[in-house]
């Protein structure tokens, strides 16, 4: 394939995607950056390229480098790019580095966007061959898009992208952030793998998502409107699902989904919207599998309910503690930590929202990288109402064990915060720690496997 040929990362090295690198037939400047993408140019544009490049780690001898750092900011990186051997550079401003070796240099308005027009056609316009469905909104995009996507048709003919992993067709890569070279490089490896559509996760923010503006959907899904027109809220525990103002649908809900709420209904009306009938949606629904991290349920010994859920902000968290408290006759306890180097405001609120909806709430680390966690737990804590029910324990492997120790029959215990995510950051250190997997390691202890 003429593409990008994303990996995951080795050991633990930041999520860098490598270049995109032309194999044969090499495409020519001139014809991917067009005139109406540049206002100004020196150097020729009849040249052949290797492969283009937002990051100049991944530059390789003869590609174009897009400069998509803000003014001023010291990790362009353009001067590590032209020694590496960029023949090209594209950039909103005329850059200080040396003409006299040939270099073309290209300004234009927002090289973001550049870099979005030329990787669409670098990659043979990936979007019109495959029938993309776009999930956006404010909150539960994740989780419906891996619904839809298994509404819809089979993992072998829908990809995925979201912000979990990206399933290729044909493999599945760890989630990066969003990027116009490897959307385009990820879509055409979807494509050339015999996919013929995907399902795409948007970014919450519209000034991440403008580069999008150009791409072939062949439907949007927004969060916000469809909740709006099916009025749902938090639903009352049922085992099945029953559709109102669409064609009639009714159907068992899975164990393994009750977890995921409305989504599920959203997900299914989004399905029956595009097409899919109501009958195969409800056979399809009986295979989906869980959602990663998000109301995902582990199952333990010991007759309670064990709930892994992604929820960070107290809004979220509130909805899923409601959630899990129409399912559960007993008590529920919440292991809960907050990111570190971030907005602090919301951590206070976080704990009293666990204590409106838990019996136990074990405060904890989750990700604090360069934050002194001891800090995040002061922040914490000054939003507990009842000091009683709160327990304090940093290391998240303890807190987690402790809180399924203290666990009965008929009660749950919500792991919150982290979702699916593979690795904890404590210290600017990336080390192994699956919310999940603490469960299980608890499991084969309490079975002696």
């Amino acid at each position: 394939m003429s593409g990008l040929l994303l990996t995951p990362p080795s050991g633990l090295a930041r999520r860098v995607p490598p270049p995109a690198r032309a194999a044969a037939g090499r495409a020519r400047l001139g014809d991917l950056l067009t005139p109406e993408q540049r206002f100004a140019s020196v150097g020729p544009l009849d040249r052949p390229i290797a492969g283009l490049a937002a990051d100049a780690r991944q530059v390789v001898m003869g590609s174009v480098f897009f400069d998509v750092a803000p003014a001023g900011d010291l990790r362009s990186g353009l001067d590590e790019a032209v020694s590496r051997g960029a023949i090209a550079v594209v950039s909103p401003r005329r850059p200080r580095v040396a003409l006299g070796r040939g270099l073309t240099v290209i300004q234009v308005p927002d090289p973001l966007r550049a870099l979005a027009g030329v990787a669409r056609r670098f990659f043979r316009h990936p979007d019109v061959a495959l029938r993309l469905h776009a999930v956006e909104g404010d909150h539960g995009k994740t989780t419906v898009a891996h619904l839809l996507r298994g509404l819809l048709g089979t993992p072998a003919e829908l990809g995925l992208i979201s912000s979990v992993h990206h399933d290729l067709g044909s493999r599945v890569l760890p989630a990066s952030a969003a990027c116009p070279l490897a959307f385009h490089a990820v879509l055409a490896q979807m494509r050339d793998a015999g996919c013929t559509g995907a399902v795409i996760e948007l970014p919450s923010c519209p000034a991440e998502a403008g580069w999008l503006a150009d791409t072939a959907w062949a439907s949007r899904l927004d969060l916000r409107v469809a909740a709006s027109e099916a009025g749902v809220g938090i639903p009352a525990p049922s085992r099945s699902l029953r559709l109102r103002g669409v064609a009639d649908c009714t159907a068992p809900i899975p164990e393994r989904l009750r977890g995921v709420g409305v989504n599920l209904e959203l997900a299914v009306r989004a399905a029956i919207e595009r097409g899919v009938s109501t009958a195969t949606v409800a056979a399809r629904l009986g295979r989906l599998p869980p959602v990663p991290g998000r109301g995902e349920p582990v199952a333990v010994p010991g007759g309670f309910e064990v709930w892994v859920d992604a929820a960070d902000r107290p809004e979220r968290l509130a909805y899923f503690l409601s959630l899990v408290r129409a399912l559960t006759p007993g008590r529920v306890a919440l292991v809960l930590g907050c990111p570190g180097e971030c907005d602090p405001a919301p951590r206070p609120t976080l704990t009293r929202v666990g204590e409106q909806g838990a019996e136990l709430v074990m405060l904890t680390a989750a990700d604090s990288w360069g934050e002194p966690l001891e800090e995040i737990l002061r922040d914490m804590l000054r939003g507990t109402a009842n000091p009683g029910a709160i327990r304090c324990v940093p290391d998240r492997r303890v807190a987690v064990a402790a809180a399924l120790d203290w666990a009965r029959p008929g009660d749950a215990v919500v792991i919150a915060g982290r979702g699916a995510a593979a690795f904890q950051r404590i210290e600017r250190v990336a080390v192994p720690c699956d919310d999940r997997g603490l469960v299980r390691e608890w499991a084969r202890g309490r079975s002696g496997l």
